[in-house]
């Protein structure tokens, strides 16, 4: 169990009401990670929903085995593992710990079950993740953007540039 003061460090559920925060509080579980701990393995299977109460935790992709790209670093109040959510789904990142880390984590399986039994609540996680999603995505497009601003050659190369940003 977890405390509703715990949760309400966490970005996503910064708009939600305690009521449903109660429910998520009674079924995750607080950890503490030390430093090089790998959260999740890419192409392996996702079955938990991490929420970082405090650390860091960078999402990085190996392109060869000498090499791996950062993809980001997950910061304190911020979630990631939605694929948790889908049936079947798997890791397309690999999640570690950069400094020791205290997570929350909820069971993917428990989750889909509270959202079945629970549809506000259901409704809170989709507007969450989805803001999350968009804040994401237009970072991504400003960094894009960016580059661009500073390689005007490869402008000549995008077809589609106006579309950059996600529309949510």
């Amino acid at each position: 169990m977890v405390k509703i003061e715990d949760l309400k460090r966490i970005n996503l559920f910064k708009e939600f009401p305690d009521h449903l925060l109660d429910i998520i509080a009674k079924e995750a579980q607080l950890s503490i990670f030390g430093t090089g701990t790998q959260l999740i393995s890419a192409s392996e299977p996702v079955d938990k929903f991490y929420m970082l109460v405090m650390g860091q935790v960078s999402k990085k992709k190996e392109l060869t085995p000498d090499i791996d790209v950062i993809l980001d670093y997950i910061q304190s109040g911020s979630s990631f593992g939605t694929a948790a959510l889908l049936q079947g789904a798997t890791a397309s990142y690999t999640a570690v710990c950069q400094e020791p880390c205290e997570v929350i984590t909820l069971s993917g399986d428990r989750m889909k079950q509270l959202f079945e039994n629970n549809h506000e609540l259901a409704y809170y996680m989709l507007l969450g993740v989805s803001k999350q999603s968009k804040r994401i995505m237009d970072t991504r497009a400003q960094m894009i953007t960016k580059t661009l601003e500073e390689h005007p050659e490869l402008k000549e190369e995008i077809n589609d540039i106006e579309n950059l940003t996600l529309v949510i």
